[in-house]
């Protein structure tokens, strides 16, 4: 196996791990979030807010929710990411499901971040809800790590635009030849 074969699975590896890490975490915080605090892991927005040890049933499922949404998002754009592999291990460099691949991954991201920006609204609304009137609160956020995750989402974007042109700049070439 090449070194370039290599390192792409190398990458499908890292990819794979890191699905498995954000699952993981996402339902476990919300289901034990005492063990995971031990590792440095919490969520200290809601602990501002009482904790989600200390929120009920509902509050835990519709939390959990909350997470889920942008993490799905982000592990079916990791998902995209190893179908482009796929094709780049098959030599489709400019081949069109490449571009799609690539698309998909870009827009994934953009559609994350838009759910990571709201997480933190959303969380701290079902946090408070069950205090009394005049104690909830609502909080919005906007973080570095938000506007700097639009540089590989747009980067993406940007990339399969010109696989796009490139393909059609190949395809122009071979009708000429």
């Amino acid at each position: 196996m090449n070194n370039k074969l290599l390192s792409l699975t190398l990458l499908k590896w890292i990819i794979w791990f890191s699905i498995t890490l954000i699952i993981t975490f996402n339902v476990w915080i919300w289901v034990d979030p005492s063990a995971l605090s031990h590792l440095g892991a919490e969520k200290r927005l809601i602990d501002n807010y009482g904790g989600i040890s200390g929120m009920v049933l509902w509050q835990r499922i519709a939390g959990f929710v909350v997470d889920a949404l942008p993490a799905g998002l982000l592990i079916a754009a990791l998902a995209s990411l190893i179908g482009l592999i796929r094709q780049l291990e098959a030599g489709n460099w400019f081949a069109e499901a490449s571009e799609r691949a690539l698309a998909r991954v870009g827009h994934l991201m953009l559609w994350y971040l838009l759910a990571s920006f709201l997480n933190d609204t959303l969380l701290v609304l079902i946090a408070t809800a069950t205090n009394p009137p005049g104690e909830r609160a609502l909080a919005i956020s906007l973080s570095s790590d938000t506007v700097l995750g639009l540089v590989p989402a747009l980067m993406a974007l940007v990339i399969a635009r010109m696989v796009r042109l490139a393909r059609e700049q190949r395809d122009e070439l071979n009708q000429i030849v």
